[in-house]
């Protein structure tokens, strides 16, 4: 059954490619376009989503989550100053903060989970360990970023097949031998001759053929979307060209592509002056972009135009179903 929340995941498993950006400006955005819309910040340890919109030191975070010093989850739901949009922060940079137990994750999914939201945005840390990846695969839509680098691409392309094992590999918890295949957390226990989705099928086929079609609906079921940030010409937007391959050669899945934001000073500047770039200048390239991002993810045409200080926004839902344009 589909929850009525829209879980937006954006992970990429390098750091520094700019996914917290993105993510505070996709929340400002759906927020603008009337979403009632919640931003995590999920990088425990290392959380620094707030600054992005502008917020100095968090009143509240998940760390008093787990020190049991709030009665009411809700007080953890921050105000941003902007319209239908609510923050989460995350652990702040507390010793061992990083290091969250399954229980504590467990506790924190199900939170997120019973929140009151049309659309619930995560943004995820970098790598590709089991805390990062869980979330990523409680989303309805999960969302991979890039840059046009190639290190990047290449560890973009590691945590999608990372969340595709992950995800076969908790459908599968009860079947031992069908775990050493799929759990490539530890190379020394694990089955690397079915790295790929090609050879885990004829895995499958060989030992467990009573389990391939449930096997092959989890595969065909995974459809994240790209999107590629940083692009300064054509050749960068090749990178998200060849990443798509990429995946679709040696995985088997289709990703879709969501769209792509030009490298931009605009872009540094907002970050500096801490105010969503779609908020500080509405009709900028990177904007536009965005709003290119936000459509395909929401299947509505957004236009977004600032005067004398206010953002008003035009919006037109698509008759198209799905992420298609």
């Amino acid at each position: 059954m589909t929850s009525p929340i829209n879980i937006i995941a954006v992970g990429g498993g390098k750091g520094g490619i700019g996914k917290s950006v993105i993510c505070t400006n996709l929340a400002a955005g759906m927020a603008l376009s009337g979403q009632k819309v919640i931003l995590m910040d999920t990088d425990f340890g290392a959380s620094n989503l707030h600054a992005l919109l502008g917020i100095g030191n968090p009143a509240h975070g998940f760390q008093d989550f787990f020190n049991d010093k709030i009665n009411d989850p809700n007080t953890l739901l921050l105000d941003t100053g902007i319209s239908n949009l609510k923050f989460v922060s995350g652990a702040g940079d507390n010793p061992g903060s990083a290091n969250i137990d399954s229980d504590k994750i467990g506790s924190i999914i199900s939170f997120v989970k019973n929140l009151e939201a049309d659309t619930i945005l995560l943004d995820l840390g970098p790598g590709t360990n089991y805390n990062v990846i869980d979330f990523f695969n409680i989303s309805t839509q999960g969302v991979v970023l890039t840059t046009p680098e190639m290190t990047s691409v290449m560890k973009t392309f590691s945590f999608i097949r990372a969340a595709l094992f992950r995800r076969i590999s908790l459908a599968f918890q009860d079947y031992p031998e069908i775990q050493k295949m799929v759990d490539h957390s530890n190379p020394d226990n694990a089955n690397m001759e079915a790295y790929t989705t090609g050879l885990l099928r004829s895995k499958f086929q060989e030992q467990f053929p009573n389990y391939v079609d449930q096997l092959n609906t989890l595969i065909n079921d995974f459809n994240p979307g790209l999107v590629v940030n940083r692009v300064r010409n054509r050749k960068d937007l090749m990178a998200g060209d060849n990443l798509l391959k990429l995946v679709k050669k040696f995985l088997e899945v289709d990703v879709t592509f969501l769209g792509y934001i030009i490298e931009s000073d605009r872009v540094r500047d907002s970050i500096d002056e801490m105010i969503p770039f779609l908020i500080k200048d509405p009709q900028s390239k990177p904007s536009e972009n965005l709003q290119q991002i936000i459509g395909a993810l929401t299947n509505t045409d957004l236009q977004f135009v600032k005067r004398d200080g206010r953002i008003f926004v035009s919006k037109q839902v698509r008759l198209s179903s799905g992420w298609e344009a």
